[in-house]
């Protein structure tokens, strides 16, 4: 029988293998699942994708069609349950904007449910661990590649997105994948094969994340700027050449594909957002980025960004005093960044919008003080990345998101460079980095566990109601129950829509006699009568829930 050390010896040995250290990963993803209810997601667009997908099997067909019970009186879907649900040309209703990762999970949820989907966020998380170790590889060496594996894998948000059904860990590991690719013809001939795949890699990225369009366009760009710098003129122009063949082809194949099986088009969302009023914007973007790449669980801009760049500024300020061997003002700045790291923590359970916050190793990637060629392209990519992103982002949502999702990719470039920084680093960097980026992932993995939970029993108390229809006047807010919310009769107030409105249209026509009012205070209702009040709890808050009877 092996004695302790030598099990231990062998099990640090084997996890040092691609196969056993990703079978490793995957299997902690898979447990880690198992606390989190099927019936909550992590935010809104997750619970409607797996409405779509849940019908889809239900139907046994690849169409995304949810369908409408009131379609008969709001033929345009103004107040359908899931906000922004339209009729395509085939009279389907669609919610949907992307269709590749539903048709791979398609088969997967018909045989094992939602636990077994899964398996498809985790390959993307698993796919961003061992591209950041190729990366960080790269850079330095094996050790720094397995430190990156691990952050990654483990200590990230690439963890949380791991246990939700959504492409966000997909789409950044086929963008990060590309990265690692676009670094390999850097540092080496130029092999045609590299940037083809590149360009592969990321137009499956793009379509899935829309976001893609900018890291695509700063990671290939600075590449090919490089690669001119370092006089490869000719490698730059057949690099930039072949990423935008294999990009294209991929994006032209998904649109076909999303054109025969009528769900909206990823083209016509990428319009939209080029389209988008962006100088118009600019106040409200320019403080989006901040909570994105510093917000912390605090929720309460500016004090929470506040939190976020004192803590980095502090890490920055220890390292350069731990350098310089000032050890005993290093630690108070070591202590002083803890205690700004810790603070929000512990004011609650709640999101942590900050990409570098939620990813603390990553601002040891920007402030790291050993510079290389090779890691000013990787930094230099990545925040290019991010800048471009903040410019062209979706506005509206920056809080209510974990570790600023839309800046996944060029965030887990940084935790691979940072990862490969810690190495020569002094020790208390080491610890302070890492140990905040395994506190803020178990933090994360609690709220995950608390909100699945949470919104699972709300709607199964709604599903209990014996009002004929509910309204929520949130209209975001139904698309999180999932396959709960077709159990029973909802609708949904999107924009220029009232209570009134959905009764007149839809409720009195539909012969029912009452109404619950999920949200919102209660107001006169013409031709109905307010019957009682009642409060929901939800995720620690409390929501008014107002019963109506429809009078003569």
């Amino acid at each position: 029988m092996p004695t302790v050390d030598g099990l231990a010896g062998r099990i640090r040995v084997a996890l040092t293998r691609p196969l056993w250290a990703g079978l490793a990963l995957l299997a902690v993803y898979a447990v880690l699942s198992l606390f989190n209810s099927t019936d909550g997601y992590l935010g809104t667009d997750t619970g409607a994708k797996v409405i779509t997908i849940h019908e889809m099997v239900e139907g046994s067909t690849l169409r995304p069609d949810v369908g409408y019970w009131a379609e008969e009186w709001d033929p345009e879907g103004r107040f359908h349950p899931l906000l922004y649900t339209v009729p395509n040309d085939r009279g389907e209703w669609v919610n949907v904007t992307t269709l590749p990762m539903l048709v791979a999970a398609h088969p997967l949820y018909a045989f094992g449910g939602y636990r077994l989907a899964l398996f498809l966020p985790m390959l993307g998380s698993l796919l961003s661990a061992f591209a950041a170790r190729d990366i960080a590889r790269q850079i330095r060496d094996d050790v720094a590649g397995w430190r990156a594996y691990w952050v990654v894998g483990l200590a990230s948000p690439m963890l949380i997105y791991a246990l939700d059904l959504w492409e966000h860990s997909l789409g950044a590991g086929l963008m990060v994948a590309a990265f690692a690719l676009l670094l390999r013809i850097f540092r080496g001939p130029s092999q045609p094969v590299l940037p083809l795949g590149a360009g592969l890699l990321l137009g499956a990225s793009a379509s899935m994340r829309t976001e893609t369009f900018a890291v695509a366009t700063a990671f290939v760009g600075a590449t090919c700027l490089a690669l001119v710098v370092r006089r490869r003129t000719h490698a730059a122009v057949i690099s930039g050449i072949l990423c935008l063949v294999g990009f294209t082809a991929v994006w032209y194949a998904n649109a076909a594909l999303e054109s025969w099986l009528g769900g909206n088009s990823r083209v016509e969302r990428a319009e939209g957002l080029a389209r988008s009023d962006i100088l118009g914007e600019l106040p409200l973007r320019a403080e989006e980025a901040l909570i994105t790449w510093w917000g912390t669980a605090a929720y309460a801009y500016p004090g929470d960004v506040a939190l976020g760049i004192a803590f980095a500024g502090s890490v920055g300020i220890a390292w350069w005093l731990t350098r310089r061997s000032e050890q005993r003002l290093g630690f108070y700045a070591v202590a002083l960044a803890a205690v700004c790291f810790v603070i929000p923590l512990v004011s609650g359970l709640g999101f942590v919008p900050g990409a570098l916050v939620a990813s603390p190793v990553a601002i040891a990637g920007i402030l790291g003080p050993r510079w290389s060629a090779d890691r000013a392209l990787l930094v230099g990519g990545a925040l290019g990345a991010t800048a471009l992103t903040w410019i062209f982002q979706y506005t509206g949502g920056a809080n209510p998101q974990w570790g600023g999702r839309y800046l996944l990719a060029p965030t887990v470039v940084l935790t691979a460079v940072g990862a490969a920084q810690l190495g020569p680093a002094h020790v208390l960097i080491r610890r302070l980095l890492v140990g905040c980026a395994v506190a803020v992932t178990i933090f994360g993995i609690a709220w995950v566990q608390w909100r699945t939970a949470e919104i699972e029993e709300l709607f199964a108390e709604l599903a209990t109601r014996s009002e004929g229809v509910i309204i929520s006047t949130n209209g975001w807010f139904v698309r999180e129950g999932g396959p709960a919310v077709q159990e029973r009769r909802y609708l949904s107030l999107g924009p220029d829509t009232t209570v009134a409105s959905a009764v007149t249209r839809v409720v009195r026509p539909a012969g029912l006699a009452s109404f619950g009012v999920l949200g919102g205070h209660a107001a006169d209702v013409p031709g109905a009568s307010l019957r009682e009040t009642i409060d929901l709890d939800v995720l620690g808050l409390t929501m008014p829930y107002h019963i109506y009877d429809i009078t003569a």
